[in-house]
């Protein structure tokens, strides 16, 4: 078995699972453009006159977004997609949309701002990852992926950075019953892959990324800071180890 060093640490895996958004991929790229995108057509769908403004407000207030500052502990880097509609709808019921208009409204919203995005397309690597991952791979190391985006955009995603033949399983929140920070999606992967736990690492970028693997009593959680939204103060509770990215990864 090959040892890995983590930052600071040394393990020897069987596993690392990988968080994709904030941790691979380059979250705020991808994800304010589209946040920003939704509100857009929110505000042209119902064409509103006399609101725009202050429903746009509530949305930013309400998601935790204050410029390209995102708060760690708001909806923003977690929220499934729906969940999304769901918190989009109530916004704009307080602002006087019937309930099931809003519902409508915020679902197609949704599903027409990642189209006419082609959120597959702006997504981004952070740098230097598909050649940490093609070394941990050439290793022997299996690598999986445990995410709150739906398995199936998350696969297309993969495959569009070239990156998709490198994983040896995906799991989306759409596979499991409870979503991050509920260990279901550890456990998922663990068996579905025959591994013992205690020789699987997760690496994350998030709170709910580091509480999920200590509840799975992992035998390694990583936080990493690159492009992630939360602090190292926000991820030492549950992480044994920080790392600057993901380039701190490295086969010894």
């Amino acid at each position: 078995m090959k040892t890995i060093q983590f930052g600071s640490r040394l393990f020897e895996p069987e596993l690392i699972i990988f968080d994709k958004d904030g941790t691979l991929t380059d979250f705020k790229k991808t994800w304010i453009p589209i946040f920003e995108k939704r509100i857009e057509l929110i505000i042209e769908k119902l064409g509103i006159d006399n609101l725009p403004d202050k429903i746009m407000a509530d949305l930013y207030k309400t998601y935790g977004i204050c410029g390209q500052d995102v708060d760690a502990f708001g909806p923003f880097p977690y929220s499934t997609p729906w969940e999304d509609e769901i918190i989009f709808a109530t916004v704009l019921y307080k602002f006087g949309i019937p309930w099931q208009k809003a519902k409508n409204t915020a679902r197609y919203c949704i599903e027409k701002a990642e189209e006419l995005l082609d959120r597959i397309k702006i997504t981004e690597l952070y740098y230097g990852v598909t050649e940490v991952l093609e070394e941990l791979r050439g290793s022997g190391i299996l690598l999986s992926l445990a995410t709150a985006d739906l398995s199936s955009i998350a696969a297309d995603i993969l495959k569009f950075l070239k990156i998709h033949d490198l994983f040896d399983d995906i799991v989306g929140a759409d596979m499991v019953e409870n979503d991050k920070p509920d260990p279901e999606m550890i456990h998922k992967t663990v068996n579905a892959l025959n591994v013992d736990i205690k020789k699987t690492v997760l690496v994350g970028d998030s709170i709910i990324d580091m509480e999920m693997g200590k509840r799975a009593k992992m035998g390694l959680v990583v936080g990493v800071l690159e492009g992630g939204v939360a602090s190292k103060k926000d991820l030492v509770q549950d992480a044994d180890v920080i790392i600057s990215s993901v380039r701190d990864i490295k086969v010894i």
